[in-house]
């Protein structure tokens, strides 16, 4: 059979006929009438033969050669024995390699890689290189893989070396694949030997619990030896039983009857020591309730002794309150899965990692949850929660409107420009993130106050001339454009030129924020050199004689209390009549700054007294008497959202309390206190006990009510979900949006929409990592109320699961390979029962002969014929 690579070079022939045909017609040669045939007819011969070569000439012919790939499955179930059985086939099937195969290996695990590249007289590496991701076996990406790299002709097959314990993809679907491809698929089954196992395959209780409810936990405890063993139980991470055992061989149940939880959300964990075993990995499971029951609130406040008076009287309405210092706030889904409303109450933003606060706004929009921010000195704006995912889920602005009694604010912000601000943090550079921290600042002043930045290395750059700010989107693309420079801050230099700047403003309030690196912060006196010597006064000095001027100054120090220049920099705030904020991560900067720009600008924080003003109807303020609620000392200024409900407003219109729905769940935004400092009339007042019970329990997450009934199965990684939905009456949901919302162990969301499969019947279809607890929701837009929510836990990678052979398995994939199941090692270059094609080139043959050719057309074209 022949083909050609490039068909279309054919259409050179008719080309090279006519040039053939016009050069004989109009040759001088004198040649008798055979010699011009013979020429002629050579000429055309040797054109041919040249288009030929050009085009791609190749031959289809009969070969018995093979091409093999050796798989070979490099995942944690493969034990070191196993591993030297492969090595011993693939060694001893190399030696009857025959000198027209070729063979290569690769190695796989999760994913595949190659370990020799196919080639001709292979032979075995010395050693083949571990893979990292032994976690899951993946079969059929191996399969292709191999597939992949695999020569063009010959017989062409892939032997697989394997335990058979697929963990991912279809590896029957990939060898029918490559078998539709030409390509045989062999497999030779990995055995492990015979080794003490006992792992725990599941934990069974039920999904949903109501609180007090009694419940039987079981365990199913697999070993393949007789053997004693220790099972712990743990609640939410707490050991509560240990208890010796007598394991048999074959699956054990470990039973532990009559368990009660509390809470809205309980995970149970059973780990199991036994004497004789080999995997840590599979000795423990998890298994996770939803509660429903009493409602659970946490309450988080900067003073816990302070929180009492709220707490109390939330319980006092059968309400429970779990009360914690600003450390406690969640760092775990499952951690806040606890609860069904979550209460913020003064406590500064720098408290939280921005972590922290991703997942409680993820847990409110994805899971339902409810959340409510008090009011307070380190609350809202002055709590450096402006631009933060806090901000995003309330109901109101840390902006505020412009008030007439406001005084003027001159702020200049000084940045430390120097080399070490280069680095990065989180994809940014750490000078960006102090860039955004000055932005930050700007946007939090209004327009009749003044502002300005200096970046400093060894010198003052003025990037935004002090002024009143009407051109903020201008300020704000020089800012973002300032980048490191090299050496460190010169600090006396810094304030020198701050000094000189602020000096003439006429604004009542006078401030620098001055950011430094804590570790590199030179020239603390005028002229400092490097041997210590220096001229003139110093930095201390110079902030002293500001605070003389009315000009304070606040220090933002970039690093930790061990570093060299961190006393001089508390030193100098002190000095400066300022704060002194100090921090090693450098994400947390726009928000200090935004932070300290509020305090100085004495803005968002009003102590004056106020009454409460109804500003709508809601089931949350109703049945109180708002005309005799007593006064409220104070609050933080911020502005409604668009969408908001403004339920309580201050005198002045500010919004006091403003509610709406994000996502699934519900948040407000209370501006005063709850507590002794602003809302200590309000303690003892008859409505104190009722506004906060109805608030709470309108915000909170109330469950599905019997909505839907879920059913899960793993398949693989995925995660397979049969949701009925149906009313209190029992009649079916049809044609009705569901959204499935699922929170990873990482923290990654997932959403998915369900699609209906049958009366009342949806389905839906979630990809799971190897381990961890996944927590879901699943609710409706038509349900307000019926989000129902649950956790699936993977305990670890069903790689430590299984621990024999599946040959089973094996011999179906050989099977739809068109191939052998545990063939010998001598075989596997044996040349396919029909003989397979074998793709030649011959250009390089036809241009050899075109030059051999040539000689002879010249010769006879000379040669006097006549004479012969």
């Amino acid at each position: 059979m022949i083909q050609l690579a490039h068909p279309l070079l054919l259409a050179l022939l008719p080309g090279f006929a006519l040039v053939l045909w016009l050069a004989q017609r109009r040759s001088l040669a004198a040649q008798t009438r055979t010699q011009r045939i013979v020429c002629t007819a050579l000429r055309a011969f040797i054109l041919l033969l040249l288009t030929l070569a050009i085009a791609g000439l190749r031959l289809l012919l009969p070969s018995r050669d093979a091409a093999v790939v050796f798989a070979v499955d490099s995942s944690a179930s493969i034990s070191p024995e196993a591993r030297q059985q492969a090595r011993a086939f693939v060694g001893q099937a190399l030696r009857a390699q025959k000198g027209g195969d070729r063979a290569g290996v690769v190695g796989f695990a999760e994913g595949a890689g190659i370990w020799q590249q196919p080639q001709a007289k292979t032979s075995l590496a010395s050693q083949w290189p571990p893979r990292e991701d032994k976690g899951a076996s993946d079969l059929a990406h191996a399969l292709d893989f191999s597939a992949a790299i695999l020569p063009a002709s010959g017989s062409r097959r892939v032997v697989l070396l394997s335990d058979g314990n697929e963990t991912r993809g279809d590896a029957n679907t990939a060898a029918r694949r490559l078998a539709e491809a030409g390509i045989e698929v062999w497999t030779a089954p990995l055995r492990n030997e015979a080794r003490p196992e006992v792992l725990v395959e599941r934990v069974e209780m039920p999904r949903r619990l109501k609180t007090g409810e009694v419940f039987d936990l079981t365990a199913k405890i697999r070993s393949n030896v007789a053997t004693t063993a220790q099972v712990k139980l743990y609640q939410n991470q707490f050991l509560i039983e240990t208890r010796d055992v007598e394991l048999k061989a074959g699956v054990n149940d470990f039973r532990v009857p009559n368990l009660h939880a509390d809470g809205t959300f309980v995970s149970y964990e059973v780990e199991v020591v036994a004497a004789s075993d080999t995997s840590v990995e599979n000795n423990r499971a998890v298994a996770t309730a939803s509660i429903r029951g009493q409602p659970r609130v946490l309450l988080v406040e900067s003073d816990p002794a302070q929180a009492r008076a709220l707490a109390e009287t939330l319980r006092a309405e059968k309400i429970v309150v779990d009360t914690r210092g600003a450390g406690g706030v969640p760092q775990a889904m499952e951690d806040l899965q606890q609860y069904d409303l979550f209460i913020l109450s003064d406590v500064p933003s720098l408290r939280l990692s921005r972590e922290q606060m991703e997942l409680t706004r993820r847990w409110v929009q994805e899971l339902g949850g409810g959340f409510i921010m008090l009011g307070g000195e380190n609350s809202y704006g002055v709590g450096g929660y402006y631009r933060t995912p806090i901000e995003q889920i309330l109901p109101v602005r840390m902006e505020h409107e412009d008030r007439q009694d406001t005084p003027s604010v001159a702020l200049l912000v000084v940045l430390d420009r120097s080399g070490s601000m280069a680095a990065q943090v989180q994809g940014q550079t750490k000078m960006s993130l102090a860039d955004q921290g000055a932005v930050f600042a700007m946007n939090a002043l209004q327009p009749k106050d003044y502002f300005g930045v200096l970046a400093v290395d060894t010198r003052a750059h003025v990037v935004a001339p002090l002024a009143q700010l009407s051109a903020r989107q201008t300020n704000e693309q020089k800012i973002m454009s300032v980048t490191a420079g090299g050496g460190g801050i010169y600090i006396y230099t810094s304030l020198a030129e701050a000094f000189q700047v602020m000096r003439d403003i006429s604004a009542r309030i006078k401030h620098i924020i001055l950011f430094s690196d804590a570790a590199d912060a030179e020239e603390k006196a005028a002229g400092e050199m490097a041997d210590g010597t220096r001229s003139g006064g110093n930095s201390l000095d110079l902030a002293s004689a500001m605070v003389s001027a009315k000009i304070t100054t606040s220090v933002v120090g970039l690093g930790t209390e061990q570093d060299k220049d961190t006393v001089f920099l508390r030193q100098l705030a002190e000095r400066g009549n300022g704060r002194f904020y100090l921090t090693s991560d450098a994400t947390n900067l726009p928000q200090i700054f935004s932070t300290e720009t509020m305090r100085v600008a004495q803005s968002s924080l009003v102590e004056e007294p106020f009454l409460a003003v109804p500003a709508a109807k809601s089931p949350l303020v109703a049945g109180l008497d708002w005309a005799q609620s007593p006064l409220l000392l104070g609050y933080n200024a911020t502005k409604p959202k668009p969408t908001a409900d403004l339920l309580l407003a201050t005198e002045r219109g500010e919004p006091l309390l403003a509610t709406w729905r994000y996502g699934l769940g519900q948040t407000a935004a209370f501006t005063s206190d709850a507590k002794s400092r602003w809302a200590a009339d309000w303690l003892s007042w008859p409505g104190y006990g009722k506004f906060w019970a109805q608030l709470v329990r309108g915000l909170m997450r109330h469950g599905d009510q019997g909505t839907f009934q879920i059913g899960t199965r793993e398949e693989g990684d995925d995660l397979l979900l049969t949701i009925d939905a149906v009313t209190p009456e029992g009649a079916f949901r049809n044609r009705m949006p569901v959204q499935v919302h699922a929170v990873l162990p990482s923290g990654e969301s997932l959403s998915e929409s369900a699609t209906q499969q049958a009366p009342g019947r949806y389905t839906a279809k979630l990809r799971l990592p190897a381990e961890g607890t996944t927590v879901l929701s699943i609710a409706s837009p038509e349900l307000p109320d019926g989000a129902y929510v649950f956790g699936h836990t993977r305990s670890y990678p069903r790689e430590f699961l299984a621990t024999e052979t599946n040959d089973k398995l094996l011999r179906a994939v050989a099977e739809a390979g068109r191939g052998r199941f545990d063939p010998k090692p001598e075989d596997v270059f044996a040349a396919a029962g029909v003989s397979a094609k074998t793709v030649r080139d011959v250009s390089d043959y036809l241009l050899m002969a075109v030059l051999c050719l040539i000689p002879l057309d010249i010769w006879l074209r000379r040669r006097n014929w006549r004479e012969g």
